[in-house]
């Protein structure tokens, strides 16, 4: 069965008809629009954020602004106004509150959130979300934009908002951020281990998930208002002690789900076999601003996955680890 655009003024709908080229309605809006959003998107991600097969594709993010779940299994994204059924969404939820990426990645045998599209940063096009209801088709949310730059994100500013800018410091996952904090270039996620069995016990001898940050600046950088997340819905969820990294320095903190044995024990742990998200983040008097953030996907035991050289945008599995050390790359 053909789909129909419901015209906007809700009394008739638009048909296909032999040998005729009308366009169509404009759809009607769908109860989500307001709610569901097209958030931020990169159409050139050259070493921005890497997919689970470690590939920089095109990616789009949804935001869920509302205090209730959405399942998107009726619904459809698009670069093509005109067909807008053009990638239907898997049976998937966005929590309240929450964000999605999606790969726009034209690979849809990669997995169920890769698209059959690619998006066009050198000269623009279309983004459009959808829901049905039967064969109806209801409008959520659309943007028209024009050419993109490389590792640069478009967003909505602040989430869900009317207003887009470029976001230098893209956000993919979290709320989108119009400025850096001073620290970012500086203090880096620099190495972690998600699944320790025998390269380093704490000082309980327990070996646990592990995060290493590293200073790579000439001065001491203070860790009080800084957090870290295994979350970037959630980016205070753990917060440093009142501790400094010095210039060069490294730092490891325990991801083991277990603050209460100690100041470096976050109150989270890694998940190795589906990988998830790491976010460090600073508080000012008005401000979360983002020092660094990372996606990855399912880790090995006791081989660490870090930046190499340290601080730099490449990461790389390491067979030997190097924590509160230089990453060595092997």
């Amino acid at each position: 069965m053909m789909k129909r655009f419901l015209a906007a003024a809700g009394l008739s709908a638009v048909f296909a008809t032999p040998g005729c080229t009308a366009a169509p309605a404009i759809p009607v809006p769908s109860p989500l629009a307001g709610t569901l959003f097209i958030n931020e998107f990169m159409a050139a991600n050259g070493s921005t954020i890497a997919d689970p097969h470690g590939e920089y594709d095109d990616w789009v993010e949804l935001h869920n602004a509302g205090d209730e779940d959405i399942r998107l299994g009726t619904m459809s994204l698009t670069d093509d106004l005109t067909v807008p059924m053009k990638w239907p969404f898997p049976d998937t939820v966005i929590p309240a509150g929450g964000y999605l990426l999606i790969w726009a990645d034209g690979q849809p045998t990669q997995g169920k959130l890769h698209t059959t599209f690619r998006l066009n940063a050198e000269r623009g096009e279309q983004l459009g979300l959808y829901d049905t209801d039967g064969d109806a088709i209801f409008l959520v949310d659309t943007l028209s934009f024009g050419p993109q730059r490389t590792d640069v994100s478009f967003g909505r500013l602040p989430d869900g908002g009317w207003r887009w800018q470029f976001l230098v410091h893209p956000t993919p996952g979290g709320p989108n951020s119009s400025g850096a904090s001073s620290l970012r270039g500086r203090l880096f996620l620099n190495e972690f281990m998600a699944s320790n069995r025998t390269i380093i016990a704490d000082e309980h001898g327990e070996y646990d998930d592990w995060v290493e940050i590293h200073n790579a600046g000439y001065d001491p950088v203070g860790l009080g208002g800084l957090y870290l997340t295994d979350n970037l819905r959630d980016p205070t969820k753990w917060a440093f002690p009142d501790t400094a990294i010095p210039p060069g320095g490294f730092l490891l903190v325990w991801a083991d789900g277990q603050p209460e044995q100690g100041p470096l024990h976050a109150g989270f742990s890694l998940n190795a076999t589906t990988g998830e998200q790491l976010g460090l983040y600073q508080a000012d008097s008005l401000h979360l601003l983002v020092v660094d953030t990372l996606t990855f996907g399912p880790q090995r035991t006791d081989t660490s996955y870090g930046r190499f050289p340290d601080a730099e945008p490449d990461w790389r599995f390491m067979p030997e680890p190097t924590p509160r050390g230089p990453n060595a790359g092997r």
